[in-house]
């Protein structure tokens, strides 16, 4: 697999893999567990998200119990890493941050991360984005990208504020890069 923004070869393949529960100041990012199919139905049937993303809808309490699957799956099989954003003190669920599209030939990852309409502008989509980004750096990988739609200036926000930069302008797409 080979990413837009092309690293060198590293050298030998190696299995990067975060730590499963990621621990920050302001949120928890978690895996995702059956108890969580109700918060996520609703993250991914938010219509301004939906133009951003792509979610077969609608998007229903099946759809998510097979990614909560999928996920749990895909974190076995070091291909994925999705987590649950919540608060540390109530478990509440707020969204959602992941690292995908791992290329292990360039010890890089894709970061994507989503945070309910209810939730957002209160800075967790930028902690959840430090924290995975720290952690994904922390285990062993080289460069995290971020790409952003051209016209989600919030999400470019959150990622300029998570430390990312902004690389170039590609195939519709802003590619942004930690470190």
């Amino acid at each position: 697999m080979s990413l837009n923004c092309q690293l060198p070869w590293y050298g030998p393949i190696v299995r990067i893999e975060p730590e499963p529960v990621i621990v920050a100041s302001t949120v928890i990012l978690r895996p995702w567990c059956a108890q969580d199919v109700t918060a996520l139905t609703e993250i991914y049937r938010d219509p301004v998200s939906m133009q951003y993303i792509d979610v077969p809808q609608p998007y229903d309490a099946n759809r998510a119990t097979e990614f909560v699957l999928r996920a749990a799956g895909s974190r076995a099989a070091g291909t994925a890493f999705h987590y649950a954003v919540t608060l540390p003190d109530a478990d509440t669920v707020l969204g959602s941050a992941y690292l995908h599209n791992i290329a292990t030939s360039e010890v890089a990852s894709d970061v994507s991360f989503l945070i309910h309409p209810r939730h957002r502008g209160r800075g967790w989509a930028t902690a959840a984005l430090v924290a995975l980004s720290d952690a994904a750096l922390h285990a062993g990988f080289r460069h995290i990208y971020a790409r952003i739609d051209p016209s989600n200036s919030a999400s470019e926000s959150v990622v300029a504020r998570a430390g990312f930069s902004r690389l170039r302008v590609e195939e519709g797409e802003v590619c942004w890069s930690r470190p």
